[in-house]
């Protein structure tokens, strides 16, 4: 064989297997990814064949049949198919080539198709990515079932199956109930305000992050512990925002997918945009399926009016700033409510139909008493995000 095995995207696990000088290698399920050689002879090496075993992805499970998922090795009995030796042709040649491929709801990153040639320096080569390993990355912003505008939160229909799959529910201490949005496998945005809920404002980060469970998908799912808890440096005064690290990433599927940060302004006055939530309904009872509203953007100038006139106590009045944005009722008097925070002010670009974070609900004390909801504007924000998120 004229190269080296090649490695898996992100520390995947090869399986080795040898029957006589049948030789070849899988990756196992647990990084997204699976490994196909299509051919395996080179013109520099015409006598040395070497065929690889082609293992069968079951469909929709992410692993191969007949085989462990672990990273040991192949189970006990388990079976692999190879390939015969490809025919010859006149005057040509047959090139090793191999290409990577990501589960559903993962994509390859970066330039290239995933294809790696065995180049004449005996290494595995590919035409847009060079001898980079390929990652897979989370797919966002891509609901298999997207929302439809006449449901909502308040005393409404409920969300469909996948309509929102990156709106966490964050459960905190003493068992209140608020939103969080999943941005990637690992992360998610939330609010300042949610994270100290039932603490005093002296409690540090890392003393709270023990104390919250986080919920993802259907009702069915177990908790998720949280690792690490970074608070945006503009809160409390201007960025009510906290970014949520899971000690474990989770798999993506259709009820759980993050949503996009956006790369471009999508707050203008006028524009819809779509909260999900699992804060209070009509009645103020707290609902056992997952809700939201269409809602516009609002004239910013006229809502800070509006809030600089009302006389209320700090904890009932928004924070507004240069980094908030505000958003009106629907035409039927819909709103958001308590326990809403932390969703996404979802917009859906018609360039490239994926959805995006606009905003993050902060004050979701509305609850359709108040004339607007307040959101931080993750654009503003996106830098603070990815420079955190790199950081680990």
């Amino acid at each position: 064989m004229c190269c080296d095995r090649p490695a898996c995207p992100e520390d995947l696990a090869l399986l080795w297997a040898v029957a006589g000088p049948v030789w070849g290698w899988r990756c196992s399920r647990s990084q997204h990814c699976s490994l196909v050689l299509h051919s395996s002879r080179t013109r520099s090496d015409p006598g040395n064949f070497s065929s690889p075993f082609l293992v069968p992805r079951a469909p929709g499970t992410g692993h191969e049949p007949g085989q462990g998922t672990g990273r040991g090795g192949a189970q006990a009995g388990s079976r692999e198919w190879s390939c015969a030796k490809p025919a010859e042709i006149e005057h040509g040649h047959v090139e090793h080539l191999v290409k990577y491929h990501c589960d559903p709801y993962y994509q390859l990153r970066g330039a290239g198709d995933g294809t790696y040639k065995c180049d004449e320096n005996h290494a595995w080569v590919s035409l847009g990515a060079g001898k980079e390993t390929p990652v897979c990355e989370p797919v966002c912003g891509k609901p298999k079932n997207p929302p439809r505008q006449m449901q909502r939160i308040i005393g409404g229909l409920l969300a469909g199956k996948g309509s929102f799959p990156w709106q966490g529910r964050l459960v905190t201490r003493h068992n209140l109930t608020v939103g969080a949005t999943l941005i990637s496998d690992q992360w998610l945005l939330t609010t300042g305000r949610n994270v100290y809920l039932n603490h005093s404002d002296s409690a540090k980060p890392e003393e709270i992050a023990p104390t919250l469970q986080l919920f993802l998908g259907g009702r069915e799912q177990p908790a998720l512990a949280i690792e690490h808890v970074v608070l945006h440096p503009g809160y409390p005064k201007a960025v009510d925002l906290a970014l949520l690290k899971l000690k474990e990433k989770v798999f993506l599927g259709e009820e759980i997918m993050p949503i996009c940060l956006p790369q471009k302004n999508y707050v203008q006055p006028g524009r819809v945009g779509y909260v999900s939530g699992w804060g209070r309904g009509a009645t103020f009872a707290f609902p056992s399926m997952l809700k939201y509203v269409m809602l516009p953007v609002a004239e910013g100038e006229k809502c800070q009016q509006y809030y600089e006139g009302r006389n209320a106590s700090s904890w009932v009045q928004p924070i507004l700033s240069n980094d908030t944005f505000c958003v009106g009722m629907s035409e039927l008097r819909e709103d958001t409510c308590y326990g809403d925070a932390g969703g996404a002010f979802a917009v859906q670009d018609p360039d490239d139909d994926t959805w995006y974070a606009a905003g993050i609900l902060s004050y979701d004390k509305t609850c359709t008493a108040s004339k607007y909801g307040v959101y931080v504007d993750v654009q503003h924000v996106v830098a603070w995000i990815k420079d955190t998120v790199a950081a680990g």
